[in-house]
C-alpha cells in the first residue's frame, strides 16, 4: 500500500527521491483548485495525490449517471445519482489519509466562487467539458493572476496548456467555435435534416414547459398551446393528443398550403393525424432488429413516437411535475419528448427519422469520451502543473521553462508520435479578453434590438460575459439585478424593455460591458448592417474583432490541425538541421 501511496512513509520518500526533497516540499505546501470531477477529473485528482500534493479543493456541479461508469473509475453504481465532487473526493482520500480535500457541489459559475475565491490558491487545474465554464474559468484565473493549467478532450484528440496573464495566450485568445444556430425559416417551416427537427423540438419542449421566452423560435405558438390547456383540471393525456394534432396535422396542413416554399425537388410535408399515427405500426428491417441491438438502439415505429409523445405530454401535466421543466438529455420524460416530436416532425418532412440513442447524443450535444485519452491528458496536466509551479520559484515565465502545449492526437501509419508538444505561445494583441478589449458589433435592424435581447444574444451568449453591466456614456443601461421589466427596475431608470433606439443608441455608438464576477471588461462599437446575411449569421449579428467570433471548425477539427502544423514545423527543423550537418561534412 506504501508502494502505491504519495503520502504513505514508502510513498513519500520514493516522491521525495524523484522530486528532490525541495521540490517535494513545494508540491506538498501548494493550495489547487481542481474544477471538474469526470472523466479527466477523476484521473487528474488520483494524478495529483500520487504525485504529492495534499492541499486542494474540487468544484463540480455534476451527480453521477449510469452513463459515467465505463470511464470514471472513482465511481461505483452504488454512487449514482450522488455528487461527483463528494465521491471523488473521499475515493482519492482513501489513497492518501493525509491529504486536504475540501469537495464543492456547485457550478463555478456561482458568485461565491468568483475572483477573491480563484485568488486564495496557487494555482488552477481545469477539468471542465464545456465551453461556456472553460471561458468564465479563463477570465477568473486573468482577474485573479493565477495560473491555470486547461486541458479538453474529444475522442482520441486532447490537448493541454498553460495560461498565464500577460506571458501566455489565454483561453479565448484562439476563437473557440460556438453552438451552431440555424435559420429561423429553416427550424421553423423547412426542416432538411434531424438535427433542424432536434432543435425544433427542444424549442417546443422550453415552449410548453419553460418560461416565457421572446427569442424562442416557436413563440407564437405560445396563445394557441395555452389555449388547449383551458382552465381548471388539466387533462395532460387530452392536452397530448390536441397539441399532437395541432403541430403534426393542421400546422403541417398550413405549410403545404404555401405554394412559393415547395417545389418538385422539395415537396410540401405531409401531415399526420394521430389516429393515423397510432396504427402506423411498420416494422423496421435490417439490423436495427437483431437481438443484440439495444432497444434504445433502435428505430421507433411512427405508432410508438406518437404513443410515447402524448404519455410524455402527460407525464408533464402530472401533480409530481406540474406542467413546467427544464430539459435534460438525462431526463427521460423531456427526453422522450424531444424524440418523439422530433421523430414526428421528420415523418412530416420526409426525413430519416432517428433512434432514441442518436437523438439524445445530437440533442445532448455528448462528445465521445474514451478512457485513455482522459488519462494521457490528466497526466500530462499534472506534469505541467509541475514545470509551471518550478517557473514560478524560479521567477522566470512559463514561456521560458520546460512548461507546453502538448496536443493528443489520434496515432497514423505516417505519424507514429501521439503526443505533440510546442511551445506556449504569448498573449494576442487582438484578443477581447487580454489583449484589445475592444469588438464591433454589427446588428441587422440595430433600432429593433430590445437591449435585454442584445445582453442576452451577444453579451452574454457570443461573448461569453456571465452577470454584464452595460453602460453609454458612463450611463448603465442594463443591470443584471433588473433583467426584466419591473417597477424595481423603472425606480432604477433601467427599462429592459426598451429597444436600442430608444437608448439612443445608433451606428457607431460604443456600449461599455462591465462584468464584476469574471473580472471582464471591454467595449463593443455598435454597427448597424441591413444586409446582414441570415444564413450566415442567422443570430442576427456578427462580432468582428478580438476572437470572440465564430469559428467555423469543431473543437476535434482544430486539434488535429494545430497538431499537424506542429508536427510540419518539427519536420522542417529537422529537415534543415540534417541539411546544415551535410553543409558541415
Amino acid at each position: 500500500m506504501a508502494v502505491a501511496n504519495g503520502h504513505g512513509s514508502g510513498g513519500g520518500d520514493r516522491l521525495s527521491k524523484i522530486f528532490g526533497k525541495e521540490k517535494y516540499e513545494r508540491i506538498q505546501a501548494t493550495k489547487l483548485l481542481v474544477i471538474g470531477a469526470g472523466g479527466i477529473g477523476c484521473e487528474l485528482l488520483k494524478n495529483l495525490v500520487l504525485s504529492g500534493f495534499k492541499n486542494f479543493e474540487v468544484i463540480d456541479l455534476d451527480t453521477i449517471d449510469v452513463s459515467n461508469l465505463n470511464r470514471q473509475f472513482l465511481f461505483r453504481k452504488q454512487h449514482v445519482d450522488k455528487p461527483k465532487a463528494e465521491v471523488a473526493s473521499e475515493a482519492v482520500r482513501h489513497w492518501a489519509p493525509g491529504v486536504n480535500i475540501v469537495a464543492h457541489h456547485g457550478n463555478v459559475k456561482e458568485s461565491k466562487y468568483g475572483v477573491d475565491y480563484i485568488s486564495q490558491f496557487d494555482a488552477v487545474v481545469n477539468a471542465l467539458d464545456n465551453l461556456e465554464a472553460r471561458r468564465h474559468v479563463n477570465r477568473l484565473c486573468l482577474a485573479a493572476e493565477k495560473p491555470l493549467l486547461e486541458a479538453g478532450s474529444t475522442g482520441h484528440l486532447g490537448q493541454v496548456t498553460v495560461i498565464r496573464k500577460g506571458e501566455t495566450e489565454c483561453f479565448e485568445c484562439q476563437a473557440k467555435p460556438t453552438q451552431k444556430v440555424y435559420p429561423y425559416c429553416t427550424i421553423r417551416s423547412t426542416p432538411e435534416k434531424p438535427v433542424h427537427c432536434l432543435v425544433w423540438a427542444k424549442n417546443l419542449f422550453d415552449l410548453c414547459f419553460g418560461p416565457e421566452d421572446e427569442s424562442n423560435l416557436l413563440s407564437d405558438l405560445l396563445a394557441e398551446i395555452k389555449e388547449m390547456q383551458g382552465v381548471g383540471k388539466t387533462d395532460g393525456a387530452a392536452i397530448g393528443r390536441q397539441i399532437f394534432e395541432h403541430l403534426f396535422d393542421a400546422d403541417i396542413r398550413k405549410q403545404g398550403a404555401l405554394e412559393d416554399l415547395w417545389s418538385d425537388e422539395r415537396p410540401p410535408p405531409t401531415p399526420l393525424p394521430f389516429d393515423e399515427a397510432c396504427k402506423n405500426e411498420t416494422a423496421v428491417a435490417g439490423a436495427q432488429t437483431k437481438d443484440n441491438v439495444l432497444a434504445a438502439q433502435r428505430m421507433p415505429t411512427v405508432a410508438a413516437d406518437a404513443k410515447g409523445f402524448a404519455a410524455a405530454v402527460a407525464t408533464m401535466y402530472s401533480a409530481e411535475r406540474g406542467g413546467s421543466g427544464v430539459f435534460s438529455k438525462d431526463d427521460s420524460v423531456s427526453m422522450d419528448f424531444v424524440h418523439c416530436a422530433a421523430n414526428l416532425r421528420m415523418q412530416n418532412y420526409r426525413i430519416g427519422r432517428l433512434s432514441r440513442w442518436d437523438a439524445q447524443s445530437i440533442a445532448g450535444a455528448i462528445i465521445p469520451a474514451v478512457a485513455s485519452t482522459n488519462a494521457i491528458v490528466a497526466g500530462l496536466e499534472v506534469v505541467q502543473l509541475i514545470h509551471v509551479l518550478d517557473a514560478i520559484h524560479a521567477g522566470v515565465p512559463p514561456r521560458t521553462s520546460a512548461a507546453r502545449t502538448v496536443w493528443v492526437r489520434y496515432p497514423e501509419p505516417s505519424r507514429k508520435k501521439i503526443l505533440q508538444p510546442s511551445t506556449l505561445q504569448g498573449p494576442s494583441t487582438e484578443c477581447l479578453v487580454c489583449g484589445s478589449r475592444q469588438a464591433r458589433v454589427s446588428l441587422k435592424g440595430l433600432a429593433d434590438w430590445k437591449i435585454a435581447a442584445f445582453v442576452k444574444s451577444c453579451v452574454q451568449g457570443a461573448l461569453g460575459a456571465h452577470r454584464p453591466a452595460v453602460y453609454h456614456n458612463s450611463t448603465c443601461i442594463f443591470d443584471p439585478e433588473y433583467p426584466e421589466a419591473s417597477e424595481e427596475a423603472t425606480e432604477e431608470g433601467l427599462h429592459p424593455e426598451w429597444t436600442l433606439k430608444e437608448w439612443g443608441l445608433e451606428s457607431g455608438s460604443i456600449l461599455a460591458v462591465e462584468d464584476e464576477g469574471q473580472g471582464f471588461s471591454c467595449n463593443l462599437v455598435l454597427q448597424d448592417d441591413a444586409e446582414l446575411c441570415e444564413k450566415e449569421f442567422p443570430g442576427g449579428f456578427s462580432i468582428q474583432g478580438g476572437k470572440a467570433e465564430e469559428a467555423p471548425a469543431e473543437d476535434a477539427a482544430t486539434t488535429k490541425r494545430k497538431a499537424e502544423e506542429a508536427l510540419e514545423a518539427e519536420a522542417a527543423k529537422k529537415k534543415a538541421r540534417a541539411a546544415a550537418v551535410d553543409l558541415d561534412n
